[in-house]
This record gives C-alpha cells, sequence and structure tokens, in this order.
C-alpha cells in the first residue's frame, strides 16, 4: 500500500514538474504564427507581398543583330518596418498547422530586406536576360521545430541578425513564393 502511494506521489510529481517546464497556451487559428514571448503569444503582422518586375535597360550587340535586355523580379511589401518588434536574436513560434505535414518542408523564414527610401521590404527571387533566365536561391532562416501538445508546432529561430523577417507556408520547394503572397512579419532589432 505504502508503494503504491509513493508510485501515485511521484508520478503526479513528474507531470506537474514537466507541465510547468513550458506552459504555452493554445493559438487561436489554424496557420496563424505566434511568437511565445514569456508563455503569452504575441500575434505578427500579417501582409500581402506583391510581385514586381524590373526591365534593365537594352543593348544592341552589333553584327549579331540582338537586343539585349533583362529583367529582375522582386517580392515586395509595403511599410520599411514591421510594427512587431523584438530585441532577441532567439525567438520561440507555435502554430497549429491544417495537416501536420514536416514545417522544414512546408515553413520558409525568409530576410527582406528594408528600403527605408522607398518605405518597403524586399526579397530579389529571380533574373532573366534575353539569353538566360535564373531563379534566386532565396535565403532562408534556419530553425528547429519540435511538436506540442500533439497537435502544435514549435519553431526555435537562434542567433538571428537584426532585420525584417517574414514567415510563409510553402510547397516543398521555393516554387510557390510569388503565388503565396500571405507573409506573417516581425522584426528583430
Amino acid at each position: 500500500m505504502k508503494l503504491t502511494l509513493c508510485l501515485v506521489g511521484l508520478f503526479l510529481s513528474i507531470s506537474s514538474f514537466s507541465q510547468e517546464i513550458e506552459n504555452i497556451p493554445a493559438p487561436d487559428f489554424v496557420n496563424t504564427i505566434y511568437a511565445v514571448i514569456n508563455d503569452k503569444l504575441v500575434a505578427l503582422e500579417k501582409k500581402e507581398a506583391s510581385t514586381k518586375v524590373k526591365t534593365k535597360a537594352g543593348t544592341f550587340v552589333p553584327y549579331v543583330g540582338l537586343l539585349a535586355a533583362g529583367t529582375k523580379e522582386s517580392l515586395f511589401i509595403k511599410d520599411a518596418k514591421s510594427p512587431v518588434r523584438f530585441n532577441t536574436n532567439s525567438i520561440k513560434f507555435i502554430y497549429e498547422p491544417s495537416v501536420m505535414v514536416d514545417p522544414e518542408q512546408s515553413v520558409k523564414i525568409i530576410p527582406f530586406e528594408s528600403e527605408n527610401r522607398k518605405d518597403q521590404r524586399i526579397v530579389q527571387t529571380g533574373t532573366s536576360s534575353a539569353f538566360r533566365s535564373k531563379s534566386n536561391e532565396i535565403p532562408k532562416v534556419p530553425f528547429t521545430y519540435r511538436k506540442y501538445k500533439e497537435k502544435y508546432i514549435i519553431i526555435e529561430i537562434d542567433n538571428v541578425p537584426s532585420g525584417e523577417y517574414g514567415i510563409v507556408f510553402t510547397s516543398n520547394d521555393y516554387s510557390n513564393l510569388n503565388t503565396n503572397l500571405k507573409y506573417q512579419l516581425f522584426g528583430i532589432n
């Protein structure tokens, strides 16, 4: 009898201790990413990105009879800085996926370049010329992830430099970065 009571007491203390380690509230919406700051959820800025194509000036190539010109394709978001700011370079995020898939395949954290003069954030996605077309290797922020309470995903980023960032749900590659333009945004001071 004493052994049973001791085992029950030990089990209860272990389970209550493990619950105290992380007590993160549940996100309100599916596929909405929240930052976890002091066990409270902070909603990220949500905006749609637009695509922009700049045409480079053409040059006539003598003896060949070609007009060589090119384009530069970018994604941009209005406002140079996100109003959602963090003073740390290590952040924990949580979300409830609509379908439980590997976050490494479905979530991309992308650094944006802030252009204060034009009041926008931008990332270049590709270039082309009369002779070739090239899709840029879009930089991404590495992260770790784990399941939380069987239906949530926790994403953690560490040692991220100050700047502007966007999180987007994608397919297995970057092919839909230009079609899925809904970004969840934040900045690091």
